[in-house]
């Protein structure tokens, strides 16, 4: 028998709010649209709109705690689908087929739900942004049902006839705890079509597939049995339920006549042993993710399927599962067992774990906790219906209350009960007969009728307090206790709580208080009977017995509200029980209302953290009072009234005597904490429900309990803390508390908005932890804690999208950053500019030349520090120098005396002329530096950057000194190539450039710097806009330059097409192929030149055997006209054509044209060679007389102009073949004659050739160098300085030409091997020849560390030297393109500081150092060489090892040909860039290689931006680094340029890798703020505002500039803008106080200054509340708590904590302490001041007795209690029961003692204490 008063047979009785007669919308939807609606039956089903939003944990508690009365419905109908929120149609679907059924589902990782349709021959998935997968199936899906990571797909049996299918419709209840993270890789189209599944093969014999993604194809599942996997094929387990928040299945069997439930698990790794073979199932591919499912338990005797399936909560808060079993009229319900291993739950079910009530109809439904969550579930109850129609809520086994229908609606009567008594209710024809769509707190009431309604169980508003009070209760009660008060607060027909449908937030507290109360008189009723009958029996004394009340509280108690099966017999508890002793029923009601004393003042302590609470404390702190003192707790009661000295009500003793208890004391441990660490802090003042696990209702208070614990030193395991707290810690590194802090606060999701909650002295602490970080957080945090610390350019967020496929990614992160964001503003991201204005603002990337007179000239290099080059390159200045070094549009200084003579003055011409030399060769690494940097406008014109060869003189006030010489010869040809380098620039691919912007910036005469401009584009490719008539219209100009520029434009932007109509206009240029009848047309060498390069480029690697007869030809041509000297030019260029057209065909091409090589080293040698064929290849008489000129060559070949070019063209033809024929025939000397015989350039040419012919030889060592040296030239050279016979001495030079030139074209091979690999065995030889050479010519301070020949330079002439020199650091800067290699850049500057001073120095060495420094720092360090034939060619043309002797000689090798590296050029560079913020970030790639010659396949790291390996040999890309989510890149290796920008295959997205970041990781970009010079001028001139600022309000601002206006110049908070014009305005209506006003102005001063605006509020808060205690004090204000006066302690408390070095203060105080010491000053002078409060303190002191409650009593009132909080002062029993034992001890002076006893009382008042209980024992 239950211990109750009286027992009844039906509990009590509620009424239901009817929101209306219920009707699918949809069907008023169609009504509106005005068709028939067709014959097709409907379904639809009801969800809450939270199942579609996203959303993250937070907004779940928020969204919780609103009611959201419309209802989502979708109705179906045949192939039409109404989505519809409320009374609005929110999306129409119409499918090509019949809908079978729909169902609400999240798949995968995506977070955004989908709407999933299942037809009868396909799986349409919409998304909820209008996104559309259709998936077709090739087999019958009877169901497809929802689970937490994708969507089961229930096949039939072959042969199963889909017409057969019912149409189920389902109830979805979703969660939003998914995050959104779409493919990377694809991207949801409008419209997508998914090929059909290997799965669906109509052979399979799953019985059940899971699809996990809508993108991808569905998995097999398996059935785990004896621990063994086999494939599921359970065709006869009907599936009848699934949960989309938990992974469980329900199905019915019906043959076995049994019911099932599944846990379904998720597999990573591979499928063990199974018993078919899964690769006729399903591709291995596929196999990435397997799910199992694990039978956990069975029900049998039940012939059909359980009516409905659905998750609800037991009263223990256990998850359970009810089957709703019609044929028994019963609810089966089967309590959950949850574990978590490994950090992952697993479910299962224990036996016997069930229960049963009786009913026809249930469902779930949210009524009692609407706010708490049991895990991912919310708190279910369950609404059934009995046998009997009779609608009784449970609270899992627990009967709560009955409901029934209003007494009229309408009308109608539908269920009359006069009397909500307990009385059985007449039931009339009308009643209830099922209960369907359930959603949340509402439900549809169908009747017998067939009417149907909507009712609901709560109404709007809900009182928040009486939510956390039950729900404290919940927490803190023991179970048998809270089963009890939940009974008295819903079966107790007495109690209103909800009883009626229009319950307010107050009648819902009182109905509550009136339950707590009535707990009180029970028990004092109890007391009264016990205390009447004494018993003194065995009996009696066994009940006193603590094994009595052990026993009772767990057994006889627990079986009191136990519920059997059948026959439910509902008690309340508003009787007594008969033959139990009265004892028992006290004691009971003791523990219950101590307990409820705990749990209620926990949430009291909560409600005093938090400033928006003030009311419901005020509320709370009654009913505190109440149970206190019924419970006699007297410290309890000092406790409310310290707090409250208001509070008006008496108490009356009882007389019952327990030993009074401290209560606990948040305010009291937070204060300790701070003076003594948290170690010292006593955890008795912490409510005991803030150290209970899983407690939500103080998780308030449990948060800021665990920042202090962890900022004053608790020690962490995993997430308990020592003083006896959990706290959720972010990860992240950590090196001090107060970073510890910070991530413990972004761990418990504790934003700005939540500290401006706390008041504010608690805020103190928090706000102090948050600046200690501000300055340097460490790296590897969230987002959110950087957001949190006001540092929102670490957190990289973006204000718009990167792309769409990252939308989602973003938005989620937004939710969460908008939470710790005050007023929630909107953030913008700190960008790195890449303009040219914005650039220019930049101080450090200004152009730092102290020396410069004029600082606003363009250079053409403002564009180059970009985003991506500022990461590149961060806060070094290598690129400033580079600016500086390659700028030619500034006067160069010339140091002179500051008193020049005559003499002086032609040393400066001398010194202008050699750096004249200098700055025009500049072009050529500039337009190689910023190759590539910036988007061309086509709405603006050209800037090509000025040619300036003027000096300037610093010592004379920068003097400009112009070159006398004729500058405009001089400046010609640089002039070409300073527009090349300003075209460069553009960026190649960014789409088809406008013919009619290159006809725009086309001159109307024809000048270098358009000619210039034409080659630029036409390297990059953009030169295919032009017509065939623009092309001739160019020609017919007859500019030399032009028809240069625009030749070599249209041949490299045409490469390899053999385009026929640019080949005519090129052929045009050579009159050496004009037909005889053609007339004569004299064209300068050097365009012939230029046009024979151009058809080799245009006929790349064709082999086109006309085209090679005819280079073959002009090679060997004699010399035409009277230039001779340009010969070899004219050679080498056929040579280079020759060899571009047949490029690396060797002798598989060219089998048949053996005579051509044959010729090839005639030309080479100068042997005559007998070969029938040769014919073919000589120029035909007409030719040889068309093309003679005055000067004759004779019958042999001249080999001094025909060599090189032969050379050239033998390395080109046989380029990468390894054919030892071909390069055993190239003339290098292997003896003494040959060496004499053979010039030592050629020899350089050849060593070049066979190198580059035998590509796979060339290797970085020192061994391979040496072997390139011939023995005879080693030997001799090893002999110099020995005593040598004469013919060795004669031939010494002849040794050291050969093995200079030998070494390097050695050093040039290994350069065009290793071009843009940086490879450090490659780099580290060039370096150490570079060097070596260096010494050579003139020792230097650098170390070579080898041995190798010295005095070379004796026999070798200076120039040769400096040539050689040059072309190694030119190899060596091929190797390292792009890198900026800081060694090599010493070199070259080195290099080039030496310029003119030995008299060496000429234009050739100037142009290679200028194009070392461009190829260094090739595209900004963005772009690199690629070591393909077409690239070795590009890069040998560029390096071709004949310098120029001055700007305009083009002599032996067009300069034009020195740009045409661009060809051979990569945009390798790959960055990363972070998809929630969009900006580039710093992330550690981990690059393979495939196995080459030299290396097996390897694996390197890389840091992003970094350039990649070719493409020939790159084999996968994967993100590695640990704060990134890694991918994985997978690429085929092969002989292919790098992919183009835009191009749709390329795997990096033009050189993007987007990553996603992990969850408490950050960005490795670590951005400073950059404003603080503009914010020192700004408070500079506030703070001028503040001294000037007169005392009056007339005068409104200085110089016309408000407060507001100046703090707007460099803050957009609105909340600092808002406060300065109301409170630092003297002209604001609204301050009268100007004192008031001074202290606004010098708050926002201190707060703006240090950039801590958030300390406003801080400031105010103390400052008014000093106000306020001397507004009470002089009777014009009158407050109600003293709450304030906690917080003011606090923040005192944390004064000392500064002061005293517990809490760290490198960076100062976050408020200053003289204020806070000012403030405490203040509040003691007050409370001295306030004498009277000694009586009223020694009243308190002798007993306990607070002032009269009149006027003037409560003023009085109101001072003691700021007297007793603010010194600490114990309560009056303490204060009794130290003294009395204190008395037992004769001491003179009892001070010592008391100060030892209350360690945390002030000393003053300790003699206080003393002096007053001296004078009552006098007394």
């Amino acid at each position: 028998m239950p211990l109750t008063d009286s027992i009844q047979e039906m509990p009590a009785v509620r009424e239901l709010t009817v929101l209306g007669e219920f009707k699918p919308f949809g069907l008023v939807a169609e009504a509106l649209d005005g068709g028939k609606p067709s014959d097709d039956d409907y379904h639809f089903f009801l969800f809450d709109l939270n199942v579609t939003k996203q959303r993250d944990e937070a907004a779940d508690e928020l969204e919780a705690s609103t009611s959201n009365w419309s209802d989502n419905e979708v109705f179906v109908r045949g192939n039409r689908i109404i989505w519809s929120i409320g009374s609005r149609v929110y999306k129409r679907f119409t499918l090509p087929s019949k809908v079978i059924k729909t169902c609400w589902c999240r798949m995968g990782d995506l977070c955004e739900a989908l709407l999933c349709v299942l037809q009868i021959d396909s799986l349409t998935i919409y998304s909820t942004t209008g996104e559309v997968v259709s998936v077709p199936l090739t087999h019958t899906v009877t169901a497809i049902w929802p689970l937490p990571f994708g969507l089961l797909l229930q096949l039939a049996p072959g042969g199963y006839p889909l017409t057969n299918i019912t149409l189920i419709s389902s109830s979805p209840i979703l969660s939003g705890r998914d995050v959104f993270r779409p493919k990377r890789g694809l991207g949801y189209s409008p419209q997508n079509n998914y090929t059909p599944m290997n799965s669906f093969d109509c052979g399979t014999v799953s019985s059940h597939l899971i699809l996990n993604d809508p993108l991808e194809e569905p998995q097999l599942t398996y059935i785990e049995e004896m621990g063994k996997l086999s494939p599921m094929s359970e065709f006869d387990e009907l599936t009848i339920w699934t949960s989309d928040t938990i992974p469980l299945v329900a199905s019915h069997n019906k043959g076995k006549m049994k019911h099932s439930l599944w846990a379904v698990e998720v597999l990573n790794s591979n499928i063990g042993p199974v018993h078919v073979k899964t690769s006729d199932l399903i591709p291995s591919r596929v196999l990435a993710k397997q799910f199992s499912f694990r039978r956990i338990w069975q029900g049998k005797g039940s012939h059909t399927a359980a009516s409905k399936v659905f998750l609800a909560t037991d009263d223990d808060v256990a998850p359970i599962v009810c089957f709703l079993l019609q044929e028994q009229k019963m609810l089966l319900s089967v309590r959950l067992q949850c574990v978590e291993i490994n950090n992952e739950i697993v479910y299962d079910i224990k036996p016997d774990m069930s229960w049963s009530i009786p009913a026809i109809a249930a469902a779930p439904v949210i009524v009692t906790r609407p706010r708490i969550k049991v895990g991912v579930l919310p708190f279910g109850d369950i609404m059934t219906l009995t046998p009997e129609n009779t609608l009784l809520l449970y609270s899992g086994k627990l009967c709560l209350c009955r409901y029934v229908m209003p007494s009229f609606l309408g009308g109608d009567q539908l269920l009359i009960n006069p009397k909500l008594s307990g009385t059985k209710p007449t039931i009339h024809d009308l009643k209830i007969v099922g209960l369907a769509d359930a959603v949340e707190g509402r439900i549809n009431l169908n009747l017998n009728n067939g009417q149907v309604y909507r009712c609901a169980f709560r109404r709007s508003p809900s009182s928040s307090l009486t939510n956390d009070c039950i729900n404290a209760m919940a927490e803190g009660l023991s179970p048998c206790f809270y089963n009890h008060f939940l009974v008295l607060l819903w079966a107790d027909g007495s109690s209103a709580y909800l009883s009626k449908a229009d319950s307010s937030a107050d009648s819902e507290w009182e109905s509550f208080c009136s339950v707590i109360r009535l707990l009180c008189r029970k028990s004092n009723r109890s007391f009264q009977i016990s205390s009447d009958s004494a018993s003194h029996s065995s009996w009696e004394f066994l009940v006193k017995s603590r094994y009595h009340d052990k026993y009772c509280k767990h057994n006889f108690i627990a079986g009191t509200f136990s519920r059997t099966s059948s026959g439910m017999q509902l008690s309340s508890s508003s009787g007594a029980a008969v033959g139990y002793p009265q004892r028992t029923k006290e004691s009971y009601y003791m523990k219950l209302l101590t307990e409820t004393l705990d749990s209620l003042h926990a949430v009291y302590e909560t409600l005093k953290l938090d400033n928006l609470r003030k009311r419901d404390l005020s509320l709370l702190v009654v009913l505190l009072c109440d149970v206190a003192g019924f419970l006699d707790e007297k410290n309890y009661l000092d406790h409310y009234k310290r707090d409250f000295p208001g509070l008006s009500k008496g108490f009356e003793e009882s007389k019952l005597s327990f030993s009074p208890r401290t209560p606990p004391s948040l305010f009291r441990w937070l204060e300790n904490c701070l003076h003594h660490g948290c170690s010292s802090a006593s955890t008795k003042d912490l409510p005991f429900l803030i150290c209970k696990d899983g407690s939500s209702v103080v998780n308030w208070a449990r948060k800021i309990v665990s920042f202090y614990s962890l900022l004053c030193g608790a020690d962490q395991s995993e997430k308990r803390l020592s003083t006896g707290v959990t706290c959720n810690v972010a990860s992240g590194l950590f090196y001090t508390r107060e970073e510890l802090t910070v991530l413990a606060m972004v761990g418990e999701k504790f934003g700005l908005q939540q500290l401006d909650l706390l008041p504010a002295g608690v805020s103190l602490p928090l706000r102090h932890a948050l600046d200690r970080c501000r300055e340097s957080p460490p790296t590897k945090w969230p987002a959110a804690a950087y957001v949190l610390l006001g540092r929102e350019d670490l957190a990289l967020l973006c204000s718009t999208d990167p792309s769409k496929i990252v939308e989602q990614e973003r938005r989620t992160n937004l939710n969460l950053i908008s939470m710790s964001t005050p007023y929630v503003l909107h953030l913008h991201p700190v960008t790195i500019p890449s303009s040219v204005s914005e650039t220019l603002e930049l101080e450090s990337t200004k152009l730092k030349d102290l020396d410069s007179f004029d600082e606003s000239v363009t250079d053409g290099m403002e564009h180059i520090f970009n985003s991506s080059i500022q990461l590149r390159y961060g806060r070094d200045m290598r690129l400033n120098e580079v600016r500086r070094l390659l700028c030619s549009a500034k006067p160069v200084a010339i140091q002179t005396p500051v008193n020049p003579t005559a003499s002086d003055q032609d040393l400066q011409q001398t010194q202008l002329w050699h750096l004249a030399q200098r700055t025009t060769t500049l072009p050529f690494g500039r337009g190689a530096f910023t190759l590539g940097t910036i988007c061309t406008l086509l709405t603006e014109a050209l800037t090509v950057p000025k040619l300036v060869l003027a000096g300037r003189l610093p010592a004379q006030q920068n003097a400009t000194v112009n070159l006398d010489a004729n500058i405009q010869d001089l400046k010609c040809w640089p002039e070409f190539h300073n527009a090349v380098a300003a075209g460069l620039r553009f960026a190649p691919l960014q789409g088809k450039m406008s013919r009619t912007w290159i006809l725009y910036n086309k001159p109307e005469e024809p000048n270098v710097s358009h000619a210039g401009l034409l080659l630029a584009l036409g390297l990059h490719g953009q030169l295919h806009v032009l017509n065939i008539t623009d092309v001739y219209q160019y020609y017919s100009q007859e500019h030399e330059s032009t028809t240069v520029g625009l030749m070599l434009g249209l041949a490299a932007s045409y490469r390899g097409t053999m385009q026929p109509a640019i080949s005519k206009s090129l052929y045009v240029h050579l009159p050496a192929r004009h037909p005889s009848s053609f007339p004569e047309l004299e064209l300068p060498t050097l365009i012939q030149s230029a046009a024979l390069l151009s058809i080799g480029l245009l006929y790349e690697g064709s082999a086109h055997p006309q085209t090679m007869q005819v280079l073959l030809s002009e090679i060997g041509r004699r010399s035409g006209g009277d230039n001779v000297l340009e010969r070899e030019g004219y050679a080498v260029s056929a040579g280079f054509s020759l060899g571009l057209v047949a490029l690396g065909c060797g002798e598989n091409t060219l089998g048949s044209q053996d005579p051509l090589i044959d010729r090839l080293f005639q030309y080479i040698s100068g042997k005559e060679l007998h070969n029938d064929q040769l014919h073919l290849f000589k120029p035909s008489i007409d030719e040889h007389n068309r093309s003679a000129g005055q000067i004759m060559d004779g019958s042999l070949v001249n080999i001094d102009v025909t060599a090189p070019g032969a050379i050239i063209a033998l390395t080109l033809i046989y380029l990468k073949t390894e054919s030892k024929m071909v390069a055993s025939r190239l003339p290098i000397p292997q003896t003494h004659f040959e060496l004499l015989h053979v010039r030592p350039d050629f020899v350089m040419l050849c060593v070049i050739a066979r190198n580059l012919i035998q590509w796979s030889r060339i290797c970085p060592s020192e061994d391979w160098m040496h072997s390139q040296v011939p023995e005879v030239v080693r030997n001799g050279i090893e002999c110099l300085g020995n005593e040598m016979d004469d013919i060795y001495e004669m031939d010494a030079e002849a040794f050291v030409q050969a093995y200079v030139n030998i070494i390097v074209g050695a050093c040039i091979s290994l350069g065009l091997k290793f071009a843009g690999t940086r490879d450090d065995n490659a780099q580290e030889l060039l370096y150490k020849y570079a060097v070596y050479f260096l010494n050579e010519i003139k020792p230097v301070c650098i170390s070579s560390g080898h041995t190798l020949p010295k005095g070379l330079s004796n026999y070798v002439d200076r120039g040769t030297f400096e040539t050689c020199l040059h072309l190694i650091v030119l190899s060596l800067c091929v190797v390292m393109a792009g890198s900026g290699h800081l060694q090599t850049f010493r070199l070259l500057k080195f290099l080039r500081t030496r310029n003119s001073a030995d008299g060496h120095a000429n234009f050739g060495t100037q142009m290679a150092v200028s194009l070392a420094i461009g190829f260094l720092f090739l595209g900004g360090g963005m772009w690199t060489f690629s070591t393909s034939n077409s690239s070795v060619a590009a890069l040998l043309i560029t390096l071709y090892p004949r310098l120029p002797t001055g700007p305009n000689d083009n002599r032996c090798h067009l300069q034009a040909f020195r740009h045409l590296y661009v060809l051979a050029t990569e945009a390798r560079w790959i960055q990363t860039v972070d998809v929630d913020t969009g900006l580039p970030v710093y992330v550690p790639l981990e690059v393979t290689i495939q196995e080459t010659e030299h290396y097996a396949e390897t694996s390197y790291c890389e840091v992003t931006p970094c350039s990649l390996p070719e493409r020939a040999i790159l084999k996968a890309v994967r993100v590695c680094g640990p704060r990134y989510w890694p991918q994985n890149i997978e690429l085929f290796p092969e002989e292919k340029p790098w992919w183009s920008s835009g191009d749709k295959n390329h795997p990096f997205n033009s050189g993007v890798l987007y990553v996603k970041r992990k969850v408490g990781s950050s960005s490795y970009v670590d951005d400073p703020t950059g404003c603080q010079s503009l914010l020192s001028r700004a408070i500079h001139k506030m703070s001028d505002l503040t001294q000037l600022q007169p005392r009056t309000p007339s005068t409104q601002c200085i110089g016309a500039v408000t407060v507001d206006q100046l703090v707007s110049t460099f803050s957009s908070d609105p909340s600092l803008i808002a406060f300065a014009q109301l409170f630092c305005d003297p002209s604001s209506n609204s301050i009268s106080d100007l004192d008031f006003q001074e202290f606004c102005l010098q708050v926002l001063f201190e707060c703006v200054s240090k950039d801590r605006p958030a300390l406003l509020q801080v400031y105010l808060s103390l400052y008014t509340t000093i106000g306020c205690m001397v507004d009470l004090v002089t009777g014009t204000y009158n407050s109600g708590d003293s709450l304030f006066l906690s917080s003011l302690k606090i923040a005192v408390a944390y004064n000392e904590a500064l002061l005293s070095g517990k809490l760290t203060s490198s960076g100062g105080e976050i408020v200053q302490s003289a204020f806070l010491g000012a403030l405490r000053k203040r509040v003691e002078e007050i409370l001295n001041f306030s004498l009277d409060s000694r009586t009223d303190f020694s009243a308190y002191i002798k007993s306990g007795k607070w002032p009269t409650e009149d006027s003037q009593g409560k003023m009085h009132g109101m001072i003691l209690s700021w007297y007793l909080q603010w010194y600490s002062v114990p309560s009056a029993l303490d204060i009794k029961r130290a003294a009395d034992k204190i008395k037992r001890i004769k001491i003179r002076s009892s001070v010592p003692l008391l100060r030892l006893v209350f360690p945390t009382t002030h000393i003053t008042t300790i003699d206080r204490i003393n002096n007053v209980w001296c004078s009552s024992e006098e007394d």
